[in-house]
């Protein structure tokens, strides 16, 4: 069926008397359908080479007969009569355009599925030639026998390499005696200290409640604090004995290498005999 353009010169002029009948405007129709007063123009006037394709033209046709109370189905049909068209009802255009939208999927998916059937023989096909011309290789088709490897034979002047040896394991040593001191504080009430090793200061002020502290020294800590009841104390990871009582204040406590089984704390174990062994 040939769709070429036929001269429509009078829907055009129809059209602008039926809205000069019923006393529209063409910038009433514009502001109603948001068509541009040039297309309006060019349609009143036959000039159809000015105006959109098919599909959008006649949407342009059907809004423009809405917008001057017209029935669009009259006129499109005209139209579709000078273009060599057949409609299924009476009102295509905008319909139109969403049924094509609507249609697109399912054309792109009929396309990819035609490709398919046309690549999947061909691949087939290939991968029965490469088949056949593995099995007319010599051989009958037969897998290829593999070679057991030579044992290595001694050549006159050469060296064979020496055979594998696990590396040596070391012996872990264990690890060196702990010398000098070494005082860890837990702090289980807010404590003033000021603590010195080997005259340094190594702690001035107030530690909190919670907070911890460990100071190494290699020959003596004196210590000074204003409440020997609010911290817990290890002197090389042993436990140490209570200094004082809580809020007591003390000063110049000597820890050295030669005193710290005095302050340690005395391990109590229960005699032979009693109750319990």
């Amino acid at each position: 069926m040939s769709l070429e353009f036929q001269p429509m010169t009078t829907l055009g002029r129809e059209l602008r008397e039926e809205r000069e009948r019923r006393a529209v405007s063409q910038k009433e129709i514009s502001d109603r359908t948001k068509i541009s007063p040039r297309l309006l123009q060019a349609l009143e006037d036959d000039r159809w080479e000015e105006l959109p394709r098919q599909l959008f033209l006649r949407g342009l046709i059907k809004s423009y007969c809405q917008a001057i109370g017209a029935d669009p189905g009259i006129h499109l049909a005209k139209y579709d009569e000078h273009r060599g068209l057949r409609t299924e009802g009476p009102e295509r255009g905008n319909d139109e355009i969403e049924g094509w939208k609507s249609e697109a999927p399912v054309l792109r998916s009929r396309r990819r599925v035609s490709r398919f059937a046309i690549v999947l023989p061909v691949v087939v096909l290939a991968a029965a030639a490469a088949a056949a011309w593995l099995w007319l290789l010599p051989g009958k088709g037969t897998l290829p026998r593999i070679s057991r490897p030579e044992v290595f034979q001694a050549v006159p002047g050469v060296i064979p390499p020496a055979p594998w040896a696990a590396p040596e394991i070391q012996e872990r040593k264990p690890p060196a005696p702990e010398t000098g001191l070494r005082l860890e504080f837990q702090f289980r009430a807010d404590s003033w200290m000021h603590v010195t090793a080997d005259g340094r200061i190594v702690l001035d002020g107030i530690r909190l409640a919670g907070s911890t502290a460990s100071l190494r020294a290699e020959r003596e800590f004196i210590l000074q604090t204003g409440n020997a009841g609010g911290f817990d104390l290890t002197i090389n990871g042993r436990p140490a004995r209570a200094l004082g009582g809580a809020g007591a204040v003390l000063t110049d406590i000597r820890i050295n290498t030669a005193n710290t089984e005095t302050f340690i704390k005395e391990d109590k174990r229960p005699e032979p005999g009693s109750a319990g062994l």
